[in-house]
């Protein structure tokens, strides 16, 4: 009998795992929040969201809000603004007040926006009655009226008139309390208990009362009430899961879960917390097992108490030991593929090197050999070689060929569905690129040996040698549409153009190259070290590395999508760069990649468009258009802001000014952007108006602070991003900062005004004073206004006998200059009459040039006779007249040409010049011309350089010899020599067709 029982329990154990078992699944990867985000105590039993964004939690320690990144706790530590317990069951938010439900003060709230609590226990006898403290069910009746849910009673609150009254629940049990509450019509309403089932409330007649058509339910455990869009109402116990339909008031039940909770999903499907299971109830009617994972894949067993929705689709799961679960559908944007190979050394964390399509089969180089994905049928076949796989190609008939470490070159035999290998006339047995080159040839890249040309009709192999050195690591090989091949070694990147030429590039980021590909216009160069754009046409090279966006420097694998964005996976992720933007968009793990490392070569883009990436842990697949956008920009608040590190007491999320005195002036904002989905990756900008003169560059931080800041009036603005780096719209508060006592306007004019008092007092002692020097003044000026009267006689006539003197040295002057111009002038002429009754020439030509000396001093007389002598005479004017004198004096027919700059000389410096350059043109007129030259020409230039007056004097003579020129008989050149030591000067005479005189005179 026993066997029977026990086989009888078995088979029963057996059929009910089976009936489990059909049951289908769905999971959920959610994102737990718990202790690290400072949440007060897992067990969150209700969730709120108030028009700012905020999430607002109630657990059973304490009052949470969650910005995204932290909480912000309220603890009843009888200081916080009188929050009377710590232990919340129930919340309603609405008119930005907070109404919450205690264990033991009945109903309180919140006011957001004065940062206070209120409460209302004392309308209430909790001497007499004290189950009335432990509220638990809150219902939102209508604008005035709150109905409370509590041990045995039901309290009917009017937030108008704040005013309870009191109704008892009929037939109470010991222990009974409400749990639930509902809506029936507008004036009644469901009410569920814990121990005694269900009763009508009628708030017409202010009474509580069992009905016939509930009976089923009395004494069960009512936990949810839930009201369905056709107005049926879902109860859910601990019986099972039962359907009230309004029409016919008929109950029947749907399940036998115990049901918890229930919550709206999807597509009409509800979400059923049970005890230890969740569900989801499709539209239809069928249950489907809901399993909640973490992004590390690991499985949460949770009970749903509570449920909220955000503005951008989250879902907010309060649950009673874990915390809080958050889901989104755009949480991971992409699927993580596993190998799963029966023969397989391992299952997890199987290395992915490179890919390669054909038709409905996907290869892949693995680090145990080569895996055949069948696409269609979804099952792997891995070929085994306990090698490293790492590269695959296709040559143009088709043929599958592959390679790795230690294995050689391969090729795939597909009748045999088995790779033979290929013979290559060298030791290294490292193949780490295959490079389709033509219909006959691929290459073969080895490690260490170079690169092969194999002719895959007969197998015959030759070694290509790049700009005359063979190359090796070279990891990759590229084809471009114009036919050019494009190598990536080890060493930088080289380009074989169809004719042949070879050009090496050395200006990439750096050397190691493991990718190439090409969009429209550009080639792209993934390395070691950052990602390389190339103008093949210019040979411009632009660098993009982790400064410019990218999560990480080393560049595994770039592809190119049908919208010309680039993508490239790296250490760190996988990231796009949008070449319209230049901005960059970074995804890890934990949107659903393989894992944050992934491989070189691993990168693929088949003929529909999508890219395949591998990495340390399997592949994803995708297609970018269909890659989810989060377009909700979330609000953005200035949180907090601190004085010298210390938070002020103002209630900042309701505040938009704040002023503060001349000393507090190192001033810190904290600001946030709910965004919820992927919080991590919002990004904020911000400017202080009135200090930042314009936006401060995008940083992740959600804290700035300024010092030091000067009186004035100063406008603090931020701006945040959600995790696409779509921005929202811009929060801001005013700053006034005070200036000091000493700086302000009305002890400024008052300071102005004690100061003209001053003035005014001191103007007018000064007048008094000087009033008394005038009377003093008087009577001395009449004293010797006297004396001078006398004085004045005696020195007008003094100055008539000055006068006198002056006209009479005036007149002598004039007389004198007369006599010394009427000499010169008798001179001149005697000179002409003895000279015609001289007939020695050499003689003629002495009193020529003794004549010419003294017109030169006739020129400088008539120059120092003019009036102002002594501020200087003008050098162009007097160089220009005393040439042109001197040339037509001459009588030969010489042009003359002047470059004199506008100098003003004293008269004793003029003499010696002009001397100077008398001798200069007496001497071209005697000795530099020939008789039969006509175009005889002399130039002077003087002009001013640094301390030096330059004198350059020029003809177009026959020259002399400069040997010779200072010898006894050049008497006009001793002279000059002269004259020039006397200007402490110096000389320098360049004989080339012609003479050119420099003369250097200091200007002091």
């Amino acid at each position: 009998m026993r066997r029977i029982f026990l086989l009888y329990l078995i088979v029963i154990t057996a059929w009910l795992r089976g009936n489990a078992q059909l049951l289908p699944s769905d999971t959920l990867t959610i994102l737990q929040i718990a202790q690290e985000q400072g949440l007060s105590q897992l067990g969150a039993t209700s969730l709120q969201f108030d028009k700012k964004g905020y999430l607002w939690v109630g657990t059973q320690n304490g009052l949470n809000r969650f910005n995204g990144y932290q909480m912000k706790v309220w603890l009843a530590d009888g200081e916080t603004n009188n929050f009377p317990n710590d232990l919340i069951r129930a919340m309603h938010y609405e008119n930005d007040t907070l109404w919450m439900t205690t264990h033991t003060n009945a109903l309180c709230a919140y006011l957001l926006a004065e940062d206070r609590f209120i409460h209302f226990s004392e309308q209430l006898d909790f001497e007499k009655t004290p189950s009335l403290k432990q509220s638990l069910a809150l219902h939102a009746a209508s604008d005035s009226l709150l109905i409370v849910g509590t041990a045995g009673h039901c309290l009917l609150f009017d937030r108008h008139e704040l005013k309870y009254e009191v109704l008892q629940i009929p037939q109470l049990l010991e222990h009974d309390f409400v749990t639930c509450i509902q809506t029936l019509d507008e004036q009644k309403y469901l009410i569920g208990t814990n121990a005694s089932g269900l009763y009508i409330l009628d708030i017409k007649s202010k009474s509580l009362y069992a009905v016939d058509f509930l009976k089923t339910l009395q004494g069960a455990q009512v936990n949810v009430l839930y009201k369905q869009p056709n107005d049926d109402l879902l109860i859910g116990t601990d019986r099972g899961l039962y359907v009230l339909t309004q029409d016919t008031k008929e109950l029947t039940q749907r399940s036998k879960h115990v049901i918890r909770g229930i919550y709206p999903w999807d597509n009409g499907q509800l979400l059923m917390s049970g005890a230890s299971t969740n569900f989801l109830l499709t539209e239809d009617g069928k249950w489907r097992n809901l399993t909640f994972l973490d992004h590390n894949g690991n499985e949460l067993e949770a009970v749903v108490l509570a449920y909220q929705k955000d503005a951008q689709g989250g879902r907010w799961l309060g649950t009673e030991t874990r915390g809080i679960f958050y889901y989104h559908p755009y949480q991971t944007k992409f699927k993580p593929h596993r190998i799963q190979a029966s023969n397989a050394p391992k299952k997890d964390f199987i290395s992915i090197f490179n890919f390669l399509r054909t038709a409905n089969d996907l290869w892949m180089a693995t680090e145990f050999g080569f895996v055949q994905h069948r696409l269609k049928s979804n099952d792997y076949k891995l070929h085994r070689t306990d090698f490293v796989g790492y590269t695959l190609a296709r040559d143009d008939k088709g043929t599958l060929w592959v390679g790795g470490y230690d294995q050689g070159l391969l090729r795939y035999n597909q009748k045999a569905d088995k790779f033979d290998r290929i013979p290559l006339p060298v030791v290294d047995r490292d193949v780490i690129q295959i490079t389709p080159i033509s219909p006959d040839t691929i290459w073969v890249h080895t490690l260490a040996s170079g690169i092969y040309a194999l002719n895959i009709n007969n197998l015959e192999t030759n070694p290509v040698h790049l700009l005359g050195n063979p190359i090796l690591g070279s990891r990759t090989g590229y084809v471009d549409r114009k036919g050019n091949i494009w190598i990536g070694s080890e060493n930088g990147l080289y380009q074989i153009q169809r004719n042949k030429e070879i050009i090496y590039y050395d200006s990439l980021s750096n050397e190691r190259v493991f990718a190439i590909t090409e969009d429209q216009q550009h080639l792209w160069v993934g390395t070691a070290k950052g990602l390389n754009k190339l103008n093949p046409v210019t040979g411009k090279i632009t660098h993009y590395t982790k400064q410019t966006g990218l999560p990480n420097d080393f560049i595994y694998g770039v592809q190119v999508d049908n919208r010309n964005n680039i993508w490239v996976s790296t250490n760190y992720g996988i990231s796009m760069l949008n070449q319209r933007t230049e901005t960059f968009k970074n995804y890890t793990q934990d949107d659903g990649l393989q894992n944050n490392e992934f491989n070189g070569k691993a990168a693929y883009q088949d003929s529909l468009g999508y890219l395949y990436f591998g990495g340390m842990n399997g592949f994803n697949i995708f297609h970018p258009d269909s890659i989810p956008i989060n377009t909700h920009t979330g609000k953005t608040h200035i949180e907090n802001v601190l004085l010298f590190g210390r938070p002020i007491a103002d209630n900042i999320l309701y505040t938009d000014t704040l002023v503060f005195s001349h000393d507090q002036n190192v001033i810190t904002f904290d600001f946030v952007n709910l965004n919820y989905l992927w919080s991590k990756k919002n990004r904020y900008q911000f400017m202080l108006e009135g200090f930042d003169k314009e936006w401060r560059p995008v940083t992740r931080d959600r804290s700035t602070t300024y010092t030091n800041l000067a009186p004035g009036t100063y406008t603090f603005k931020v701006r945040g991003s959600n995790n696409e780096l779509l921005w929202g719209d811009i929060d801001e508060i005013t700053v006034i900062i005070r200036s000091p006592w000493y700086a302000t306007t009305a002890f400024r004019v008052g300071l102005a005004l004690f100061v003209l008092a001053l003035i005014a007092g001191g103007f007018s002692y000064k007048a008094y004073q000087q009033r008394l020097i005038n009377r003093r003044l008087l009577r001395m000026v009449n004293e010797r206004t006297e004396e001078l009267s006398e004085a004045n006689k005696a020195l007008y006539q003094s100055l008539e006998l000055t006068q006198q003197q002056k006209e009479n040295i005036s007149f002598l002057m004039q007389e004198l200059n007369h006599r010394v111009k009427n000499n010169l002038q008798l001179i001149t002429s005697l000179i002409d009459i003895q000279s015609f009754e001289i007939s020695d020439q050499r003689i003629q030509d002495r009193l020529v040039t003794l004549q010419s000396r003294i017109f030169t001093v006739s020129k400088i007389h008539d120059l120092l006779n003019v009036r102002d002598i002594e501020q200087g005479v003008s050098v162009n004017s007097f160089i220009d007249n005393l040439a042109q004198d001197l040339i037509t004096f001459s009588g030969q027919n010489i042009d003359f040409h002047s470059d004199i700059a506008q100098v003003i000389l004293p008269s004793n410096k003029l003499t010696y010049i002009g001397l100077i350059i008398n001798e200069m043109i007496t001497n071209s007129i005697k000795h530099a011309f020939e008789d039969q030259q006509t175009n005889k020409t002399i130039a002077i230039r003087f002009d001013i350089s640094g301390s030096d007056m330059i004198l350059e004097y020029q003809d177009n003579g026959v020259g002399f010899n400069k040997d010779k020129m200072w010898d006894a008989g050049h008497q006009g050149m001793n002279l000059i020599h002269l004259l020039i030591a006397e200007l402490k000067g110096t000389i320098d005479i360049e004989i080339n067709r012609g003479t050119i005189f420099t003369i250097k005179l200091p200007t002091n």
